[in-house]
């Protein structure tokens, strides 16, 4: 029997504890967050409490808060039996936590004369919404005196372990436990493999792909992720104090479905009692050499940025572990998988990600890699590494990140010219802020509207923060777009024309008490021209969230009417209703071509 050849029969167990879900599905793989609930009779769940030893002297505590929409600031923290002086401090700012306001991660250091072995009960206050106060409580055993040294042994080739898997769908509360073997130790990796995966692949395939994956990961995927988002200790601390992370290779594919490719689970990284207590990320064992990479490289992506926070919004985290895939060079797999798709769904919200299985998801993919593609090549890389460790989230993050490069730019106005990019993509006009410079980009959606004034279309469908694109040849020499029916929604309207001197560009944004705008525009001669138009908040969104049908994405019916000559501020006239059929619909873009302008730096 070889070193590997051991027990590969794995048992499955209900777990039956409760869990709080927070879906981070993937297009090549999703991450499920589950959650135990701790015990405590009050009205906030602190998630875990645990002891990374420090030493005898300090404790340091770290949590997941849900739910996750509010900022909560320690007010008091008592402990019994009482120590002397007891100190909080922020791990991120190393000042008081007092006055530090958490949100999604609690991470402090507790400093004060604890004696080892001895049990702490601590009861925390956290102050929220200026005037209110949550009470957490706790009773978890600290031994500061023995946990300051790690065991710290390396793990060896042919090693049996057996971890905490989730192999249901992600609203079961059921775990499994999932034997493993391991068949690669990397400077930076352990790689495990389930062993009902290493008996359908055959022992020395199996090998094989662990021992290329480690070597890639070290070589590769380690230092790139590192460069783009930061150390994968973030705020939470590295859990076993062995810097090396778990790469767990699982059936997952033929437990869950093709929705889960990969993922990963922030509660492996505290001390949870189904916790694998690694930094850890599970990968699908079965798909093809490639695809396990671009798997590996998306799911550390969001073992990164779960450990400086969870709660940050989708098309951001999304964004980047794609963008990740393309940084580390297989940019070809994002066109394959996502960008494709997302030509053809221009409609597609941004900051409502679609988590129903298909096309749409896959457009949520393409779209929030594209976004954050744009930021970084418009921006830099730096502004957009930043978004990893500032607490605020979504767009506040965005223009946060945008404050901290040095650029006094709001979220809508980046929004606005991102969707004119994916237009036009020209990398000629003011300064390349219309265009992409590593694709070569254009929408494929669009409708080509008659020549023949007034235009009307009727009931036209926008989701917040999706855009529709229409297309006009022939035009006169001014006409005036009229948009109505958009309360209490503001309005984005770009209108991007072509004459023989190249292309020019207006950006409105629009916010009416009556629901009706009007934006007046002469064509100076312009052969063609594309008018887009985007439902939008007046201020910086804070409505961003996950959805699993098109009917949760708040959205509008809008009336919208081009006509010749400026009626700009004169009442709608009574016009006649061209009928859709012979609007001519069509998406008549050049065909769409994918091929890299050039590599990253």
């Amino acid at each position: 029997m070889s070193s590997i050849s051991q027990d590969r029969s794995g048992k499955r167990t209900q777990i039956a504890f409760a869990l709080v879900l927070i879906i981070t599905l993937s297009s090549i793989g999703v991450a499920v967050h589950f959650i135990p609930v701790a015990t405590n009779n009050f009205d906030i769940q602190c998630m875990a409490i645990g002891d990374d030893g420090m030493g005898p002297n300090c404790i340091r505590v770290v949590g997941l808060f849900a739910p996750f929409d509010e900022d909560l600031t320690l007010q008091t923290l008592t402990c019994e039996p009482s120590v002397t002086g007891l100190n909080p401090l922020d791990t991120k700012t190393n000042e008081s936590s007092y006055t530090t306001p958490f949100h999604g991660i609690l991470s402090i250091d507790v400093y004060g004369d604890f004696v080892a072995g001895t049990e702490y009960q601590f009861t925390f206050q956290f102050l929220y919404d200026s005037d209110k106060v949550r009470t957490v409580y706790f009773a978890p055993v600290f031994t500061p005196g023995i946990l300051s040294t790690y065991e710290n042994t390396t793990e060896s080739f042919g090693e049996q372990r057996v971890f905490w898997t989730p192999l249901s769908q992600p609203e079961s509360t059921e775990l499994s436990e999932l034997n493993a073997t391991l068949l690669a130790v990397g400077d930076s990796c352990y790689v495990y493999m389930a062993n009902e995966s290493i008996d359908i692949l055959g022992e020395s395939a199996a090998v094989s792909k662990c021992s290329q994956l480690g070597q890639i990961f070290d070589d590769v995927i380690y230092p790139k992720a590192v460069e783009l988002a930061g150390s994968p200790d973030g705020h939470l601390g590295d859990i076993d104090g062995d810097p090396r992370v778990t790469l767990f290779l699982a059936p997952l594919v033929r437990y869950m479905g093709n929705a889960y490719l990969g993922f990963h689970v922030p509660w492996n990284e505290c001390p949870f009692p189904f916790s694998n207590r690694r930094e850890m990320v599970y990968i699908e064992a079965e798909r093809d050499f490639d695809e396990t990479v671009c798997i590996t490289i998306h799911e550390f992506n969001h073992l990164i940025w779960d450990n400086y926070e969870t709660d940050e919004a989708d098309f951001l985290m999304e964004g980047l572990a794609n963008l990740a895939i393309d940084y580390t060079g297989y940019w070809y797999y994002i066109t394959d998988a996502v960008t494709t798709t997302y030509t053809y769904h221009p409609e597609v919200s941004l900051l409502h990600f679609n988590r129903f299985y298909g096309r749409l998801w896959d457009a949520s993919y393409g779209q929030a890699y594209l976004f954050v593609t744009y930021l970084a090549e418009r921006f830099g890389m730096s502004a957009v590494r930043d978004l990893v460790s500032i607490c605020e989230d979504g767009p506040a993050a965005v223009e946060i990140a945008l404050t901290n490069a040095g650029y006094d730019l709001t979220f809508n106005d980046v929004y606005l010219d991102f969707i004119t990019a994916c237009v036009l993509d020209n990398i000629e006009i003011e300064d390349g802020i219309y265009g992409f410079e590593s694709w070569n980009y254009t929408i494929q959606s669009y409708t080509t509207l008659p020549s023949n004034y007034p235009i009307i279309r009727e009931n036209v469908k926008h989701y917040h923060y999706g855009f529709n694109v229409y297309r006009l040849f022939a035009l006169p020499d001014n006409f005036t777009i009229n948009i109505e029916k958009l309360r209490p929604y503001a309005m984005g309207v770009v209108v991007a024309m072509r004459n023989s001197s190249g292309w020019y560009v207006f950006q409105s944004q629009f916010h009416s008490t009556s629901g009706a705008i009007s934006k007046y525009i002469q064509s100076n001669g312009a052969e063609e021209a594309y008018v887009i138009t985007t439902l939008m908040s007046d201020e910086t969104p804070t409505d961003f969230e996950d959805v699993f049908e098109l009917a949760e994405i708040p959205s509008a019916s809008l009336d919208l009417s081009i006509t010749e000559g400026d009626t700009e501020d004169q009442p709608r006239p009574d016009l006649i209703i061209i009928p859709v059929s012979i609007l001519a619909i069509a998406a008549l873009s050049s065909i769409f071509m994918v091929a890299k302008r050039k590599r990253w730096k």
